[in-house]
């Protein structure tokens, strides 16, 4: 009963701009009647407000607002539906007033109740990353009023000034592996745990304390790993068992290849040439998918990156390398125009456009990247990778007759619902 009362009382109240313009219109309406009853002939018995201008009514009117008439007296003589008129402002004037107030106080205090009384049935994230801050808005936009408890590590992170102002956000400085640190977010009572931060030891280290503190948020708490390999060694483990790993990477790369990769594939009559411009955790995922969905429909692939070599041979332990496709691997830098005429040879000897997937970590290089390819191969498929929204990425990427992609909005999209 208390913890139900609790929760109505903390909920989320009328939104402010709603708040300001519903009182708004009440105070002025009753503030208009009053104005409109003393006009009319109706008096008070504590002041002689017969001969009294307009201005002074309306400043007498204004004071029913604080002292609700008490400077006043009753309201006498005049009609009788003025008269009622005046006494309904005389009750309506002060509870305006007072409703003003009290929710003023409300707003005030719930968040210090937050911090005296522990949260139920609220949502965990550690770490405030850019997937984080996407799970969030998307939390939003789907008009879940769920409170959330956000754990960040680095004090100087730039959410702890881009959300203070979130009413059903607290920020929490911390390390999401502390053990201090998860006994504080009565996990007993939390709806959803999800550990989305940069490292990904950390989030099924997490993950893993998490079930020891809360064993009954087995099948609710969701850990993020970003390298597909080290998802595959993990994958006996207790907390890959009773917990939802994922890899965002994962979620974007099989939307990619289901629905441009593999519909290009399927056009040409030809097997494409597949270039992979950056050969990271992104890029890894891709050519696993491509593998795994897309098998015997693609020709020979060449990799590049800085370290080609070097993720090449991880690649190679975990998840492998198909037999049914030829492969070069480059290293150097995408934007190296040497590099790229070292490829344009292999293009050449293909002589059909070739399938251009830009994809390193930072949406810059890919976009110079991409606008390079697309001018020196108008008929190349060229897919840029962005992770936020970007218009005038798009537009550029646009206008170079390439293709470019959200990774953050397609990580979002594959979440499940009951995720939110």
């Amino acid at each position: 009963m208390i913890d139900a009362v609790f929760r109505s009382l903390t909920r989320d109240w009328v939104s402010p701009r709603r708040a300001i313009l519903s009182r708004g219109l009440a105070f002025v309406m009753v503030y208009v009647a009053a104005v409109v009853a003393l006009s009319l002939g109706v008096g008070v018995s504590e002041r002689d407000l017969s001969d009294a201008d307009v201005f002074t009514r309306a400043y007498y009117s204004l004071g029913l607002f604080v002292l609700g008439g008490l400077d006043l007296g009753v309201p006498t003589g005049g009609g009788a539906v003025a008269r009622s008129v005046l006494w309904v402002t005389y009750f309506a004037a002060p509870i305006i007033t007072a409703s003003a107030l009290l929710e003023t106080a409300m707003r005030l205090l719930v968040p210090l109740a937050r911090r005296v009384r522990p949260p139920t049935e609220h949502i965990v994230l550690g770490g405030a990353g850019r997937l984080s801050l996407m799970y969030l808005q998307e939390l939003r936009r789907r008009g879940s009023n769920r409170f959330v408890i956000l754990v960040e590590q680095d004090r100087n992170h730039r959410a702890f000034g881009d959300l203070r102002g979130e009413e059903r956000v607290q920020l929490l400085r911390g390390d999401i592996t502390s053990d201090a640190v998860l006994e504080g977010l009565n996990l007993s009572e939390a709806h959803r745990v999800l550990l989305l931060t940069g490292d990904d030891f950390a989030n099924l280290d997490a993950a893993a304390r998490t079930l020891r503190l809360a064993p009954g948020l087995a099948g609710r708490i969701v850990a993020h790993v970003s390298e597909l390999g080290f998802m595959r060694q993990t994958a006996g483990s207790s907390v890959a068992r009773e917990c939802e790993v994922f890899n965002g990477h994962e979620f974007a790369a099989k939307r990619l290849v289901r629905e441009h990769l593999a519909q290009r594939f399927i056009r040409t009559p030809y097997r494409d040439l597949v270039v992979l411009a950056g050969f990271g955790r992104f890029g890894q995922t891709v050519l696993h998918e491509l593998q795994e969905n897309a098998p015997g429909m693609f020709g020979p692939v060449v990799i590049l990156d800085e370290r080609a070599s070097r993720n090449a041979r991880a690649f190679e332990e975990e998840p492998g390398f198909s037999d049914d496709y030829e492969r070069a691997v480059v290293d150097g830098d995408i934007l190296d125009p040497d590099v790229w005429r070292d490829i344009d040879e292999t293009v050449s000897m293909e002589s059909r456009p070739p399938v251009v997937i830009v994809g390193s970590g930072d949406d810059r290089t890919n976009l110079q990247a991409a606008v390079a390819v697309s001018t020196s191969h108008p008929g190349a498929l060229v897919i840029v990778r962005s992770f936020r929204n970007s218009p005038f990425m798009e537009e550029v990427v646009s206008e170079a007759g390439a293709y470019r992609f959200n990774l953050g909005e397609l990580i979002i999209d594959g979440m499940p619902d009951e995720w939110f």
